[in-house]
Parts: C-alpha cells; structure tokens; sequence
C-alpha cells in the first residue's frame, strides 16, 4: 500500500513538470518567433556549447577506451572537429551565422536525398520521391539565400517548440484525469 502511494505520489509530481516543460517550451517557441535575431543569436551559443561538450567528451572517451580496444588516432578527427566548429561558433559572431544558415541547408539537402533514396521502402513511394525533389529543391533555394535560411530555421524551431509544448501539457492534463 506505502508502495503504491509513493508511485502515485512521483507520478504526480512527474505529470506536473511535464506541463511545466510543455509551458516553458510554449513560451520559448513563440519568443523565438517574435524575436528572430536573438533567437539565431542563442542557437549558435547553445549548438557552440553542445558542439564543445561533445568533442570534448569524444576526446576524453577515446583516451579512456584506446588501450582497450585499438582506437587509431582516426578516431579523434569527429571530436577534434566538434571543437573546431564550437569555436567559430562561439567566437566568431557573423560566421557562426553564416555556418548555421549553411549547415541548416544542407542538413534539408541532405535529408531530403536520403528520403529519395529510401522511398521504395514506404508506403507511398511516388509521394515520398516528390516531396524529397521538393526538399532538394528548397534545399538549394535555403543555400544561396543565408537570411532566408536562418528565418526558416528559427520557424522550423519555433514551430516545433510550440507544438511539442502543447503536446506535454496534454500529457500532462491526460493524466491527471
């Protein structure tokens, strides 16, 4: 019985955070939206951070594992890039812009080439292979126009902020009915 109210009891305060995460990420989508320039600003600082922790942690996983299992040398190059790109952008304002704009373009041309080639293993491959064109198309569209790329990305992010925050907050209200 003790059990049961203790699981009860964490199940409560988990539903809670969870519409408090959902609130929070609300209100962060639509401050991304309303606020474009310091929202891309705030994504070059948190992609440098990210991108330092985990070159970092690729450094130090690889000296911890290569006398165990024979890393070669090659296996730093991802790492060691990591911190390269954390730098520029962490320290270098205008390229940091100009690398987000970039690798947000690339990473539509990438996806959507890698949904074409895949398209024979959905259910609806015609539709699959027309919407890849048109991704690969938007893509390119996205790499020679900067601004427009980085105003795609901060509604890609808004958007999905939005929409994952009133998400949680029906988990959350779900479960406590």
């Amino acid at each position: 019985m003790e059990n049961t109210i203790k699981k009860t009891q964490s199940m409560t305060q988990n539903r809670w955070l969870t519409g408090l995460t959902g609130a929070i990420a609300v209100i962060l989508g639509i401050w991304a939206i309303l606020n474009p320039i310091t929202s891309v600003i705030a994504m070059t600082w948190i992609f440098g951070i990210v991108l330092l922790v985990s070159g970092i942690s690729g450094i130090v996983n690889w000296y911890q594992l290569k006398d165990s299992t024979g890393q070669s040398a090659a296996m730093l190059f991802n790492p060691i890039l990591s911190i390269v790109f954390a730098a520029v952008l962490l320290f270098t304002h205008l390229t940091s812009l100009g690398m987000l704009a970039t690798l947000f373009a690339v990473w539509f041309i990438v996806d959507s080439c890698t949904g074409f080639s895949f398209a024979d293993f959905t259910n609806h491959p015609a539709l699959q292979k027309i919407l890849s064109v048109i991704g690969v198309i938007l893509g390119v569209i996205l790499l020679f126009s900067p601004m427009l790329s980085l105003g795609a990305l901060v509604l890609t992010v808004g958007i999905f902020l939005i929409i994952y925050g009133v998400m949680s907050i029906f988990k959350a209200v779900s479960r406590a009915v």
